[in-house]
């Protein structure tokens, strides 16, 4: 496949050329480089050779550059899965858990009961530290742990 030339403007490399040596992203700081290869004058098999990429993948970041511009480094938002819980199930796990100290699968055995809602207990745990909630160990827990080592800090 015969490429037309590659120019990029000034200002345009040298913004690529920040991103491949500050940029956060790795995976767009990688697709700088490949446009700052192309505009360097190189071709894509050595390209391929230079970044061990697919030869599709190095036409397509070219093609998506031209299309999008800047856009087109970083991955967009991936739909996933909807939220299990919404607002008001949070609204009353926030007020369950205030209440009183409850654990993550009594917090789901509630939800199934009172609100019909079925979520696993990694859900609610995940849920729970949203809310801004953490589980400490007690200072009864650790001296019964003391007592059971058969060791005391005290002597």
């Amino acid at each position: 496949m015969k490429l037309s030339y590659f120019e990029l403007s000034a200002i345009d490399r040298a913004k690529l050329q920040q991103i491949v040596a500050k940029g956060r992203d790795w995976q767009a700081r990688h697709r700088a480089q490949t446009l700052l290869y192309f505009n360097d004058g190189l071709s894509a098999k050595t390209i391929v050779a230079l970044q061990d990429l697919n030869i599709d993948t190095v036409y397509d970041r070219r093609k998506n550059w031209l299309s999008k511009g800047f856009a087109a480094l970083y991955d967009r938002h991936r739909s996933g899965a909807p939220p299990k819980l919404n607002a008001i199930h949070l609204e009353q796990i926030t007020i369950w858990a205030e209440k009183e100290a409850l654990t993550a699968p009594a917090i789901v055995a509630r939800l199934k009961e009172e609100c019909n809602v079925n979520v696993s207990v990694g859900t609610a745990t995940n849920a729970l530290k949203a809310l801004g909630f953490v589980w400490k160990r007690t200072r009864l827990w650790l001296k019964k742990n003391e007592m059971k080592s058969g060791f005391d800090k005290h002597s």
